[in-house]
């Protein structure tokens, strides 16, 4: 993204979801980019 967005992730607290807010400029790279943060969330919670 350098430096041209934001990203914030968060637990929800009434469901067992995480959260993943992206802003920026580019709408496919922004998927691109959370599909691999939901990705990496997912397997760190399988362990």
């Amino acid at each position: 993204m350098n430096g041209h967005g934001r990203v914030l992730l968060r637990a929800s607290g009434t469901e067992p979801v995480i959260r993943i807010m992206i802003e920026g400029e580019e709408a496919a790279s922004l998927h691109a980019f959370a599909e691999n943060i939901a990705a990496a969330v997912r397997a760190a919670s399988t362990r």
